[in-house]
């Protein structure tokens, strides 16, 4: 195992809560070996989250926090980290987490976890909202984007022209508020969860 600190303090930490456990302290990437089955990744600042996604595309990659702050485990899922968690856990939990980690299971605290839940469920309820603002026809079009249909392929499905479809995904986009398709894909995620709601024809 290694672990990314440029300064010092979680290296200090988790020697403390993982006796027996063999790591390195390392302080970038071109350290980290192929030997290396976790990274640990001590953040500190803003500036510490740039080397995640990197790292985590090198080695399953557990982010340990000096201090936690609100979207930090979305952050560390989005980037693709194996665990998100702060120095609030306590040894005995570190421990656990490290040692799980270690072994293949995802090291998010339950705190972080129960963030990133309740992110999803807001995010839910908002697809679902937004999802009552769609016309029948925008709500065709999010499901043939989800679909992984092109602007062409929309057109010919409803039988419309192509500068139409394209204005009706235009619209679709932001509508849902979404920046792209890959987002909006998303979205239709959420919006199958609001469908049994939806009345019959508006």
């Amino acid at each position: 195992m290694a672990v990314v600190d440029r300064v010092g303090t979680i290296v200090a930490v988790l020697r403390r809560a993982c006796p027996g456990v063999a790591f390195r302290s390392i302080r970038s990437l071109r350290e980290l070996s192929s030997d290396d089955r976790l990274a640990v990744l001590a953040t500190y600042t803003a500036a510490d989250w740039d080397t995640l996604a990197p790292l985590a595309r090198r080695s399953p990659t557990v982010v340990v926090a000096a201090a936690r702050a609100k979207g930090d485990a979305e952050r560390a899922m989005s980037a693709g980290a194996f665990g998100y968690l702060d120095l609030e856990v306590g040894p005995a939990a570190l421990r656990r987490a490290v040692l799980g980690a270690l072994r293949g299971e995802p090291a998010y605290s339950r705190a972080a976890f129960g963030q990133h839940l309740r992110s999803k469920l807001e995010s839910t309820v908002l697809g679902a909202s937004r999802a009552h603002e769609l016309t029948p026809r925008q709500r065709e079009v999010v499901a043939l984007i989800a679909s992984g249909h092109s602007d062409k392929e929309i057109a010919t499905a409803l039988g419309i022209a192509t500068a139409t479809a394209q204005k009706h995904v235009t619209n679709v986009l932001r509508r849902l508020k979404v920046p792209n398709r890959a987002a909006a894909a998303v979205a239709a995620a959420q919006i199958a969860l609001a469908v049994t709601t939806w009345p019959a024809g508006d």
